[in-house]
């Protein structure tokens, strides 16, 4: 069986551009997620827990959307 490294390698370069596409997007929504969390005057400790975000980017949402 030949293994045509061309497309092996096109195949592998559209994987990983899919993956990052899928990561930033999941990280997009928990952003929205955290804003609106926010907007709901959550603690921010409860928005760290449900949206995996880290203090200080819950922070720079709250301080963006001021």
């Amino acid at each position: 069986m030949k293994i045509n490294k061309s497309k092996a390698i096109t195949d592998a370069v559209i994987s990983t551009a899919r993956m990052q596409g899928i990561e930033q997007g999941i990280e997009e929504v928990k952003r929205k997620v955290a804003l609106r969390l926010i907007k709901m005057n959550f603690p921010i400790e409860k928005i760290v827990e449900a949206t995996e975000l880290d203090f200080e980017t819950i922070k720079k949402i709250e301080n963006e959307h001021k």
